[in-house]
């Protein structure tokens, strides 16, 4: 074996075996690192998983942003969200262990492949102009931000569903409102302008239900995003239900997956009746059509 051989394995930067295109495999010492990157986009999830000897606390870091492992199956399991306005091509994820011996810490190459979403312009009338000009706008933005954030150890967040019937549209769409390019970013204190959620034009009074088992960690009216529900599924994972007429839990519940939690409405900058599904991993918003399947 030449020398050059011996240290690219030695270092993990080789693979085990011939690897499928949407799946990385390396081996550190006893430590084994799957990725699967077949959701590896903008707005997706690429999911990792370690094996090997007993470890202390693992991060998975892509783009700055740090995702813990958590025990799943009897393995380390890490779903890192990949932000809507990431550019495709080459990254590199990062693997940090706490061992006995101290931290290590790992770089692996990883392609994030392309995927094109929409520009839509969105028409607000006065009333709805005005509400992105009030000053309260700016507090709920900080405590919905610090909601979204919320990483809950347990419970492991179970299986996602679409909190209402039919069809949601326009995650990760480059929205522009009425006079307003930051719309988003005042609703969540977030960065970028891409869509955040799922919507779903429904009458108003249509029944609404916790997208999976959680905890609630607001329940109320917000200047932005009208009646709101946020529900902590754990690990990390977080869904808010917007522009609701009514709202039906207190923050502080336990809410059972499917259980009604509110009623859609048009309040907030709704343009028109509706829900919107909003899903967080990690502080990230991510398309809950891509991160439901994973969690089944």
């Amino acid at each position: 074996m030449t020398r050059r051989l011996f240290l690219l394995l030695a270092c993990g930067l080789l693979p085990l075996r011939a690897e499928a295109a949407d799946e990385v495999v390396r081996r550190v010492g006893r430590v084994t690192i799957r990725a699967d990157l077949s959701n590896a986009f903008p707005g997706g999830v690429a999911v990792v998983r370690l094996t090997g000897t007993r470890l202390g606390g693992a991060w998975a870091l892509l783009d700055g942003r740090r995702s813990p492992f958590y025990p799943e199956r009897g393995v380390l399991r890490a779903l890192v969200p990949i932000d809507a306005s990431t550019e495709a091509g080459p990254a590199t994820l990062g693997i940090e262990i706490a061992a006995r011996r101290g931290r290590q810490r790992i770089a692996i190459p990883v392609p994030i492949a392309g995927r094109s979403y929409p520009s839509r312009a969105v028409y607000l009338d006065e009333p709805r102009r005005a509400l992105l000009a009030r000053s309260e706008a700016p507090r709920d933005a900080r405590r919905l931000l610090g909601q979204v954030r919320t990483e809950s150890r347990t419970p492991a967040p179970g299986m996602l569903a679409a909190p209402v019937a039919g069809r949601g549209r326009g995650f990760g769409e480059l929205r522009a409102h009425t006079g307003f390019a930051d719309a988003e970013s005042r609703i969540d204190g977030l960065g970028g302008q891409r869509h955040r959620g799922l919507d779903y034009s429904l009458p108003i009074g249509t029944a609404v239900r916790s997208p999976g088992a959680g905890t609630v960690l607001f329940a109320g009216p917000l200047v932005l995003s009208g009646g709101t529900v946020v529900i902590d599924h754990g690990q990390g994972v977080v869904s808010v239900l917007q522009h609701l007429s009514r709202v039906l839990v207190r923050a502080g519940d336990a809410v059972p997956a499917g259980a009604e939690v509110g009623a859609s409405g048009d309040t907030g900058l709704a343009p028109e009746p509706m829900l919107q599904w909003r899903v967080y991993l990690h502080g990230v918003a991510v398309d809950p059509a891509v991160l439901a399947p994973i969690l089944e």
